[in-house]
């Protein structure tokens, strides 16, 4: 499908939230697959390392933009270092109005909202390094999320001393 038909229609399910109840009825419920077993807090929030993921397309200007033009999505993720700046931002990602956060990337990554809580002695400190990746993943693209990118952001997170991840949808 043509990237201009999936950005027309996320315009209009956003702003018709009926149809887009309609449609979530049609692809079907989630219901059925079972979570992963979350593991559990083992450092107190002001003590805490805290690393944001999100679904938005997010990524560095220079980074490789997501592939919108396979229809199962992108499964690749990108590393979106500490201090950044909005201008250095982009967002690739079809399958949401992100009008919004185009104007305001802390909708989809809250950047600025987590070193506000880390200077207010909320949370312990904001991790050196985050991740952006794309929503809307199906077939291959999903498995290449679940059998290589998890993994990877696993260990990532792992090596930067992460306590907590904050996952952010788009």
């Amino acid at each position: 499908m043509p990237r201009w038909w999936n950005r027309f229609q996320s315009k209009i399910y956003s702003r018709a939230w009926w149809l887009s109840e309609r449609y979530g009825r049609r692809a079907g419920s989630f219901d059925d697959i079972p979570l992963p077993p979350l593991a559990p807090v083992r450092r107190p929030l002001p003590e805490a390392r805290v690393a944001l993921v999100t679904a938005g397309g997010v990524h560095l200007a220079d980074q490789p933009p997501f592939d919108m033009a396979n229809p199962d999505g992108d499964g690749s993720f990108r590393v979106i270092p500490r201090g950044v700046g909005p201008a250095e931002l982009r967002i690739t990602h079809d399958y949401y109005d992100h009008a919004a956060a185009d104007r305001d990337t802390n909708c989809v990554l809250p950047l600025d909202r987590l070193e506000e809580l880390a200077r207010a002695g909320e949370i312990g400190a904001v991790a050196p390094r985050h991740v952006g990746m794309m929503g809307h993943l199906s077939g291959a693209a999903l498995g290449v999320l679940v059998d290589r990118s998890a993994g990877e952001i696993a260990a990532l997170f792992r090596e930067d001393g992460v306590d907590l991840v904050l996952a952010v949808p788009g």
